[in-house]
């Protein structure tokens, strides 16, 4: 393989690997991502009860990102990529531990904020 071919193949790897850059927060009320490179997956759980409201505010500026929150029987409330709906609130129905589920591929900017309220 020449020089070319494996600086070609070092950069696929790079631009290809899981890794974030930005700042991360989880608390048991709240998680946020200030992303300033994300490639992967990260996960946060809240413990929360019916009636709570989640308030949710989810930006993305480049590359994909998306998000899934998950009930504890598996089911799921919410899942979007933040390109509609950036802004609005998630009403819990129901007692138990909620997963939140960041998925990114080259993204660059944006963030995720989530508060119950």
């Amino acid at each position: 393989m020449s020089a070319k071919e494996k600086q070609a193949v070092a950069a696929f790897f790079s631009y290809n690997q899981e890794g974030f850059t930005g700042s991360r927060v989880k608390n048991p009320d709240s998680y946020s991502l200030d992303i300033e490179r994300m490639n992967g997956t990260d996960l946060h759980t809240l413990d929360l009860q019916a009636g709570d409201r989640l308030r949710i505010q989810l930006e993305t500026l480049k590359g994909s990102l998306s998000m899934e929150i998950k009930a504890s029987d598996g089911t799921t409330i919410y899942q979007g990529n933040g390109k509609e709906a950036t802004d609005f609130t998630v009403n819990i129905t129901e007692d138990g531990v909620y997963t939140i589920v960041v998925c990114a591929r080259h993204a660059k900017g944006g963030m995720i904020r989530i508060n119950v309220i």
